[in-house]
């Protein structure tokens, strides 16, 4: 019986390389001088490249200026327009501190007088070191902005009671179309003592306008925080409004941490977008400028600049490329080919052939493959029917011993690849069970004539050495490398799935499945053959016998595969 797939083998001359090309032979070596020759303006685009790269060094330091001269610009005229604003208010607490206490009126025109001449100061409040409101001026037209919150409020009377000037945080206050700053100053009396408190809401248009005239190409802007980082002014007054918090955006982190100004630096943004921006500081207030556009937008110029270099310099590289691409494809596929059919060349597919025929190397490389598999086809048949024919010829040898069992091997190897094939075994499973079936009994050739021959009933001493038969037959087969994964199928064959079976007492899973088909096979053919100690039986009698044993002798899979097959098995003589 004949295992896994026969091959034809080919003789001598079949072998023989075939197809040779006609004509001149093209040596790769010339293909890849014509490459070479179609590439050598390389070193032109590489001075083109050069070039580039300068002109792209220029246009980024011009760049990095602009950011950098636009950030401490805009730091220098916010500082010198809040330092105006403070040093009014200044002057504002200065003139309330006086020796003789004054009535409520009498402090009101005093505030009004100053809020008139100060219009970035739209409300005025003294009050009290202890927190009690003195007088509160309004600017006209605008009595009814709302107060400021208790926090605010709160921390600016204890802040000033304490000798401290006191800033808070902006706040979009109803009826403003701009951020308010609250500004505390103490108000000294004559002794040096603080008498009072005085609160200033200053608008923050003068900085908003400043920020808001800041547009760089596209989508380039500038923005104020505090160093909290929360915003104190932007182009989108609601991120105002809210204080939104910035010290989580890298180049604002990076202000905060060293508080001074800095070159441009690449960062994200709270949106991800890679951005290019600087900062500088505010050194007066403690606050910071950042000035920022898209990394896209901000080196959209470089871009341009190196788009219009490199499209000519492309243009002379295309035909080089697509010569390099031509020749590539002509080389990649044929090799490709070649390698793809090695690989299944050395997994024992020896049937493949290559049909390449260019007149190249390339083609006398095919053309060797081919001859190389042809030979190496013929020399596989030979061995695997060389293989069979002595395991047909040891499994044969074993049944001579006993005539009873002449023949047994043969039809067990047969049996167990009709159930292996119903199982939907693979092919290489298939011919492992055919081998393994006819080996199954091999350890037999170690046990004596006259207690495998013994007519009667054998004694425990002589069932014992019979019980050893399978280990005996993985021991000798074991020392076979081709044989390996055939061997535990010899050694336990005999095994039952409740683990009363021999020789290791193996159950269930534990037991190979190879030698759960044979067990099934093995048993078949034993009920169903003459023996020296019963009688033949009958095919469907076996059957049920073996349904009777399913589960704690045998695998149900497997008996249930018998049933299917076994009147086919007993038609066809097996």
């Amino acid at each position: 019986m004949a295992i896994g797939i026969k091959r034809k083998a080919k003789t001598p001359k079949d072998a023989q390389p075939q197809g040779k090309g006609k004509g001149p032979k093209i040596r790769i070596l010339y293909q890849f001088l014509l490459v070479t020759l179609a590439v050598s303006i390389i070193p032109l685009f590489m001075a083109s490249y050069k070039l580039m790269g300068i002109n792209r060094a220029f246009l980024e330091d011009e760049l990095l200026a602009l950011h950098s001269q636009l950030a401490n610009s805009t730091a220098e005229e916010i500082s010198t327009a809040m330092s105006n604003i403070l040093g009014n208010l200044e002057l504002v607490a200065k003139a309330q501190g006086g020796t003789s206490p004054l009535k409520q009126e009498e402090r009101e025109r005093s505030l009004v007088f100053y809020l008139d001449q100060y219009p970035e100061i739209i409300r005025l409040t003294q009050y009290s070191t202890g927190g009690r409101k003195l007088a509160t001026v309004f600017r006209v037209g605008q009595s009814k902005i709302p107060p400021l919150g208790e926090e605010i409020l709160t921390a600016a009377v204890t802040e000033a009671a304490g000798g401290k000037t006191y800033l808070s945080r902006p706040v979009v206050l109803a009826g403003q179309q701009v951020p308010v700053l609250a500004v505390s100053m103490p108000v000294y009396g004559p002794s040096g003592g603080i008498q009072s408190v005085l609160l200033g809401e200053i608008s923050l248009q003068k900085v908003q306008q400043t920020i808001e005239r800041i547009n760089i190409r596209r989508q380039g802007n500038a923005y104020v925080v505090n160093r909290s980082g929360l915003l104190i002014a932007h182009q989108d007054l609601e991120r105002v409004s809210r204080s939104e918090d910035m010290s989580s955006v890298e180049i604002v982190g990076k202000y905060l941490l060293a508080g001074l100004s800095a070159g441009t630096i690449p960062f994200r943004d709270k949106m991800g977008e890679d951005m290019v921006g600087s900062y500088a500081n505010i050194g007066n207030l403690g606050w910071g400028v950042v000035v920022q556009e898209p990394r896209a937008d901000a080196y959209k110029i470089i871009k341009d600049m190196t788009f219009q270099t490199l499209i000519w310099a492309l243009v002379a590289v295309v035909l080089a490329i697509v010569a390099s691409t031509v020749l590539a494809i002509r080389l990649a596929k044929p090799i490709g080919i070649l390698a793809g059919k090695a690989m299944s060349l050395a997994t024992g597919n020896f049937g493949e052939r290559v049909d390449i025929t260019s007149r190249n190397e390339l083609g006398q490389l095919a053309q060797s493959f081919n001859h190389m598999a042809a030979q190496l086809e013929r020399h596989d048949q030979n061995l695997r029917e060389m293989f069979i024919d002595t395991t047909k010829a040891l499994a044969a040898a074993i049944d001579a011993k006993d005539p009873y069992t002449r023949g047994h091997s043969q039809r067990v190897a047969q049996i167990s690849l009709e159930l292996a094939k119903e199982m939907g075994q693979s092919p290489s499973e298939q011919q492992k069970v055919n081998i393994a079936a006819l080996l199954h009994d091999v350890g037999k050739i170690g046990i004596e004539d006259h207690i495998l021959k013994k007519p009667s009933q054998l004694t425990d001493e002589e069932y014992a050495v019979i019980k050893q038969h399978p280990r005996w037959g993985a021991m000798i087969m074991g020392h076979i490398t081709q044989l390996k994964e055939v061997v535990p199928a010899i050694q336990h064959h005999h095994e039952r799935l409740d683990g009363s079976g021999y020789p290791e007492g193996l159950a269930g899973e534990q037991i190979p499945l190879l030698a759960r088909i044979i067990a099934v096979a093995d048993t078949f053919d034993a009920m169903t053959t003459d023996r020296l100690y019963q009688k033949a039986m009958e095919p469907q009698f076996v059957v049920s016998k073996l349904h009777e044993w399913k589960g704690s002798r045998y695998d149900p899979t497997v008996v249930d595969a018998m049933t299917r097959i076994y009147s086919r098995i007993v038609n066809s003589g097996a």
